[in-house]
């Protein structure tokens, strides 16, 4: 989260929400927040309902859930999916800022592949396709 809050302005202005979600309590999450006075959204899971949604992996031998980058653009679709295969397994800041600038830039035609989809062909799929 120290990378995304180092960088949040640039978010910001690509029009970008921030939202992290985490596996703890509302009580515990809002603590940590004001604790570390983070800028972006956060939502506690505590009953895992985004985490299956979105396809993010938990592993009892890999100490809990592992890192998952999803970008949603504002048609509510899903473009880019980053499944982390360890806890340090998380995509530059830079990475993520350039897919944002092609998802505001570029409309999609295709339907978002389905989180089993994309976590059984790759851990990082891209979803662009230009309109003819």
């Amino acid at each position: 989260m120290a990378q995304l809050r180092r960088d949040y302005d640039k978010f910001f202005a690509q029009d970008t929400e921030v939202i992290v979600v985490g596996p703890e309590g509302a009580d515990a999450f809002a603590d940590y927040w004001q604790k570390n006075d983070l800028p972006f959204v956060g939502l506690p899971d505590p009953s895992h309902r985004v985490l299956k949604l979105y396809g993010q992996e938990v592993s009892l031998f890999k100490l809990g859930r592992q890192p998952a980058q999803v970008s949603i653009d504002k048609q509510g679709m899903v473009r880019f999916v980053h499944y982390g295969h360890d806890p340090s397994d998380i995509p530059a800041n830079e990475e993520i800022l350039d897919l944002l600038q092609k998802m505001n830039e570029t409309p999609v035609t295709v339907q978002a592949a389905t989180s089993d989809w994309a976590r059984n062909n790759a851990s990082t799929r891209q979803i662009w396709k230009n309109e003819p």
